[in-house]
């Protein structure tokens, strides 16, 4: 399953406040830089994330050896 731009642009959006205030520990001239560096971080782990597979209950529980 492909992830939308519009998914990424959300996760981007709800983590904004948070990655504004940890870029303030930087000296200036570095924030915009690391603040693009920190969003092209998360984009590559979202891609990575979405794209693992993950089983379903049943086959995890049968994988972990079953009811007992």
């Amino acid at each position: 399953m492909k992830i939308q731009d519009e998914e990424i642009e959300l996760i981007l959006q709800i983590l904004d406040n948070r990655i504004k205030k940890h870029i303030r520990q930087t000296i200036p001239d570095e924030r915009e830089d690391l603040e693009q560096e920190i969003k092209i971080k998360i984009i590559d782990k979202i891609s990575i994330l979405k794209n693992e597979y993950t089983p379903g209950f049943f086959e995890f529980i049968q994988k972990q050896g079953g009811f007992e």
